[in-house]
């Protein structure tokens, strides 16, 4: 029940924030975007929202623009990294690509399906996180964009459960 009870509040969290999205968003990929979709999941687990940081954001622009070869590698910096790429994507496709992680995480456990990822979920929402700054950049291709998201304090650390 407890799990079905998060599921709903999930889905619903994520149906307002389109809602609000694209009532009252032109852009998508906005600072109040990045965070709006965070603290939107982040609520719906009894989570504080995250406030944007520059000096993150600083960080999240310039691995993007270095990686306008949509290559998803991360960066070696001391704080939290979700990266995505995708045709259009921005603040709230690739925010809802990484909680759709959720389906693959078990809680109990602390683990993901064997040979599926769910490590962005986790970091999105990591308890411990306070501060989030992302980047976006198109990819030399054309066609595509690459998303960089910061988290400070950073999130997923072995043997501890996110929230």
């Amino acid at each position: 029940m407890g799990n079905r009870r998060i599921m709903i509040s999930l889905v619903l969290a994520v149906s307002i924030a389109n809602i609000l999205h694209y009532s009252c968003v032109n852009a998508h990929s906005e600072p109040e975007d990045y965070v709006l979709m965070h603290s939107c999941i982040r609520k719906a687990f009894g989570l504080e929202p995250l406030c944007w940081d520059r000096k993150l954001a600083e960080v999240a622009q310039n691995w993007a623009d270095q990686r306008k070869d949509c290559k998803l590698i991360h960066n070696n910096s001391p704080y939290g990294e979700n990266m995505g790429m995708g045709p259009d994507l921005n603040a709230l496709w690739a925010t809802q690509m990484w909680i759709d992680e959720k389906r693959d995480y078990d809680y109990d456990s602390n683990t993901c399906k064997e040979g599926k990822m769910c490590g962005h979920y986790t970091q999105v929402v990591w308890a411990n996180s306070k501060r989030i700054g992302c980047g976006r950049t198109q990819c030399d291709n054309g066609w595509a964009y690459v998303v960089v998201c910061n988290y400070d304090p950073p999130g997923n650390y072995a043997g501890e459960k996110p929230y």
